[in-house]
């Protein structure tokens, strides 16, 4: 295995500043990332610039879902309360819309390649696996994504995902691989309803399987429902009917609010204190994101290749016993009709056949195993982008087809040895123990935080 030490890349150097200074738990978590990162590199699932950091948001994430007229944009500009409304009612509704910090006062937008092509951004590389929906939809990332930014002090060190809601969508598959890709990776996830469309069967196709989703979820409280009650409104809100007609879609768990109704006043602070408490959030997120990394290397990754690597074998055995057969019927054939079996019985003869069947049958075994190592290897691709790995893994299927292995039973991946299996063991004994650490730094802070909130737009 290689010996070459892993370099940390100039990007990761500024998260590891960043979090030298805000969570000392969060700072030894990145640390175990790079020795992660080097197993990984050992192996050749990663090269000397990727780091499996970068499959986690190392700042909170808030996603908000929601149909124009759920309010969820008023939601956010309420939020961020700045002079330039970070949403406007004219924008694309249908656009997935990364916002982020800049301290400049004028807001900017950019095109969805700003946020495929970068791996600070939760939607990196969404585009390949828009290719698995439909070939040639990643052309098309512009239409699914934007990038916008705001110099509202409460967007910093925080990202928000404004997403579409569940109503009917031009490309509903491409649009439901990203938003549940979002809420996959967020530290809240406010679903809003607009209170005067009581009726969720219209919206079934795509709210139920979102729904279904959330269950899988390790931290089902993040989702967080809310009936938004347009100002004016003067009926109210039926929340136990909204709790059954979600229930009967397949809801299993999270939170319930209000807005718009003075009644609802204890939901609003809990809303608030969600939003207070997101650094607590996000950060036992990364703790289980990190754990979640170390048993994907043997339950998914090198699971995946070992699969590839016996079908590889399957394929290429198979194969020679096909050829083998196709030889053992001409001989039948040839019996019948010439009497060979006789003169092959003769030892010379026998010899000379039996050597060249050796001749042909190793570089014909190497040669299938290579063609069939080729397709397999394309197969691999496939299934890398739509597990959203960012591990290489046929570089380490075709590391793994050397000559000896091509010709011997061997099914494991080079590399992948005790030693490297005991170094992942002690990198997640060390990571749970992080979760203790952080119960500690969390145990103070939480109630210095509590005592200093801030005035948000929920009090209506």
């Amino acid at each position: 295995m290689s010996t070459t030490e892993k370099s940390v890349s100039s990007s990761l150097h500024h998260i590891e500043q960043q979090l030298a200074d805000k969570n000392p738990a969060l700072l030894q978590a990145f640390r175990l990332y790079h020795e992660l990162d080097q197993v990984a590199f050992d192996l050749g699932l990663i090269g000397m610039d990727d780091s499996l950091a970068n499959k986690t948001s190392w700042s909170p994430i808030i996603t908000v879902i929601g149909d124009p007229s759920s309010g969820r944009d008023d939601f956010i500009n309420r939020y961020l309360d700045t002079a330039i409304p970070a949403m406007d009612s004219y924008g694309n509704h249908a656009q997935f819309t990364v916002l982020i910090h800049r301290a400049d006062e004028t807001p900017m937008s950019l095109p969805g390649t700003a946020v495929d092509g970068d791996p600070r951004f939760p939607f990196y590389h969404i585009s390949d696996r828009l290719e698995q929906i439909e070939k040639g939809e990643s052309r098309n990332i512009n239409t699914y994504l934007e990038l916008k930014t705001n110099n509202s002090p409460k967007l910093k060190d925080k990202t928000i995902i404004l997403t579409p809601g569940f109503s009917a969508n031009l490309k509903p598959e491409g649009v439901a691989l990203l938003r549940e890709h979002a809420a996959t990776l967020s530290d809240l996830v406010f679903v809003f309803f607009d209170a005067s469309e009581p009726n969720l069967e219209d919206y079934r196709p795509a709210l139920a399987p979102f729904l279904n989703m959330t269950t899988q979820s390790h931290n089902p409280g993040k989702f967080i429902y809310v009936i938004n009650q347009p100002p004016g409104t003067a009926n109210t809100v039926d929340l136990a009917s909204w709790k059954q007609q979600l229930s009967n879609l397949g809801l299993q768990a999270g939170q319930f609010f209000v807005l718009k109704q003075s009644t609802e006043s204890n939901n609003q602070q809990a809303i608030e204190q969600k939003l207070t408490n997101i650094d607590v959030e996000s950060a036992y997120r990364i703790l289980h994101t990190l754990e979640r990394h170390i048993d994907e290397f043997d339950s998914v990754v090198i699971s995946e290749v070992k699969k590839a690597i016996r079908l590889w074998k399957d394929r290429t055995h198979f194969t020679v016993i096909l050829i083998l057969s196709l030889i053992a019927l001409s001989l039948v054939a040839g019996e019948i009709s010439f009497g060979l079996v006789a003169l092959l019985l003769d030892p010379f003869v026998a010899s000379i056949g039996l050597f060249l069947l050796i001749v042909f049958l190793i570089p014909f075994h190497i040669y299938s195993s290579k063609v069939h190592a080729k397709f397999i290897s394309k197969k691999l691709l496939e299934r890398q982008t739509e597990l959203g790995l960012i591990e290489n893994l046929p570089a380490l299927f075709e590391k793994s087809l050397t000559l000896w292995r091509i010709l011997l039973p061997y099914e494991q991946p080079v590399g992948w040895t005790t030693e490297v299996m005991e170094t992942l063991d002690m990198i997640k004994t060390r990571a749970k123990g992080l979760v203790q650490s952080l119960n500690n730094t969390f145990n103070s802070s939480i109630s210095l935080d509590n005592n200093k909130k801030e005035d948000t737009f929920l009090n209506l």
